[in-house]
């Protein structure tokens, strides 16, 4: 089976700008499509989404539309090779390395000043890279659902789920198109995992991973992408002392439904809000 471009499901819109970026290892450059909210309230905040997700599904799109209700700027992307970006590398190619690079290029590019950093899913994992990198931009970070050093749990979920023909494939090292309940078919090879290893996080001591911004992290206890476990991990490993660990019963990885929105705009307007005690 080979392995094109699929489409995303993105919904186009008017507002659609796009970013160039240059590729750190080969020099070509490619287009990220970006939305961008204006605001007079500080800090601005950012979005960055995560594994084969874009600016146009539901937590980005409800977050456009609180932070232009309430005067926040906001600034959401579509990563490399996915929803209404272009440029010369296909989805069966993109790796975490083009994904950083895209995340760090909107923070620097299309912001100013410390952020509110959204980091959704692997774009948690992202943001965490980033915030070690560029503690200057973090005003503080949210992470919803965070999916950090993942790679081996990935691989282990779809050689579960993957019919017999296709786990040969994988297992040869080729591509195949892997149909995921939530986000529709996309390719996949071990390669795109492989090549998430160096980018795995020290998190095993106690406060090892030098993060100092304010961190609220919310999870679904019903994840099946991401074990709410795991974000204890993360409540011990980063070094600020000004981080909390909210997790939902029976709601699942997506963080979309409308309580886990309300949780999400009310944990944003504690983080801004410089009379809070950000609880």
């Amino acid at each position: 089976m080979s392995c094109q471009q699929n489409s995303s499901g993105a919904v186009m819109e008017t507002n659609t700008q796009y970013l160039k970026v240059t590729d750190q290892e080969s020099g070509e450059e490619r287009r990220l499509a970006y939305s961008k909210v204006d605001g007079m309230r500080t800090p601005g905040i950012i979005f960055i989404p995560g594994f084969m997700s874009h600016k146009n599904s539901e937590k980005p799109t409800a977050i456009h539309d609180f932070c232009k209700k309430n005067g926040f700027p906001f600034v959401r992307y579509d990563p490399t090779a996915l929803g209404e970006s272009d440029g010369p590398i296909e989805l069966k190619d993109a790796r975490f390395s083009h994904w950083l690079q895209d995340a760090e290029e909107a923070l620097l590019q299309l912001t100013e000043g410390p952020q509110l950093v959204i980091g959704s899913s692997m774009g948690g994992w992202l943001a965490s890279c980033l915030a070690k990198k560029y503690p200057e931009k973090f005003q503080s970070l949210l992470l919803l659902a965070p999916s950090i050093n993942f790679a081996n749990h990935y691989v282990e979920r779809i050689r579960r789920k993957a019919p017999p023909q296709l786990l040969e494939m994988l297992e040869k090292g080729e591509c195949y198109e892997y149909q995921d309940p939530k986000y529709g078919p996309y390719p996949v090879s071990l390669r795109v995992f492989q090549d998430m290893v160096p980018y795995e996080l020290s998190l095993e001591e106690a406060g090892s991973y030098p993060i100092s911004c304010p961190v609220r992290i919310i999870h679904g206890t019903e994840d099946t992408y991401s074990p709410y476990e795991n974000s204890l991990k993360l409540l011990t490993g980063f070094q600020t002392s000004d981080i909390f660990l909210l997790y939902v019963k029976g709601t699942d990885h997506h963080l979309d439904d409308p309580q886990s929105l309300e949780i999400i705009f009310e944990t944003i307007l504690k983080l801004t809000s410089p009379s809070s005690s950000k609880l």
